[in-house]
């Protein structure tokens, strides 16, 4: 297969500057001290688009929410070598296969948020919700469509309902109120997850 190369459209601008999920020891880590000190940098962000893209940006601020996908920069090249890891680094999760995950240690470390843009400044976008840190490439911006991003009867495997719980317990700490913190809702009572996973015991 041929190799394709990727060009930033634009950089991160965020006062979290330290990963909160990292490489070690052929799998990935939370790094609980950071996620402390730097957790609500994270909730407001921008994104700095290159000049030359100016134009492909032009209708953006017309929508809610964006998706932007990402370049996890720090990710060393013999972590993309890595199969499978704990997600989220939580050592009481099951190891899982990387595409099973939403790790950003991967063979191609390209990540995905959905944010909600609060403001468009030129080549600048504000946004809430990117959880990517300071200098981060960006690699592309999409809008969000329900429609088509977020489909209904959706099905998650078990393990995932017990990560979120632990995260939920581990980001009470935090100080962040419950619109602020992404774990604090019950996903099983999310509108797209399907009826039977809904009435399941957590």
């Amino acid at each position: 297969m041929s190799d394709y190369i990727i060009r930033p459209i634009g950089i991160v601008k965020s006062k979290a500057d330290k990963e909160v999920l990292k490489y070690s020891n052929k799998d990935i880590k939370l790094d609980f001290d950071v996620a402390l000190s730097q957790g609500t940098d994270l909730k407001k962000s921008e994104i700095i688009i290159n000049e030359e893209y100016l134009d492909c940006l032009d209708g953006i601020e017309d929508f809610s929410h964006i998706i932007i996908l990402f370049w996890t920069h720090k990710v060393p090249n013999n972590a993309r070598q890595i199969k499978k890891v704990h997600p989220a680094g939580l050592k009481q999760m099951p190891i899982k296969g990387i595409f099973a995950t939403r790790s950003p240690v991967r063979p191609n470390p390209i990540c995905k948020t959905t944010v909600k843009l609060i403001e468009r400044k030129g080549t600048t976008l504000i946004v809430e919700g990117l959880d990517a840190i300071d200098n981060t490439p960006v690699v592309d911006i999409k809008p969000h469509i329900p429609f088509y991003d977020s489909p209904l009867n959706v099905k998650l495997a078990d393990w995932m309902y017990h990560l979120m719980q632990k995260l939920k317990e581990l980001t009470s700490t935090l100080e962040l109120n419950e619109s602020s913190n992404p774990y604090s809702i019950n996903i099983r009572l999310h509108p797209c997850i399907s009826p039977d996973q809904q009435k399941s015991e957590q």
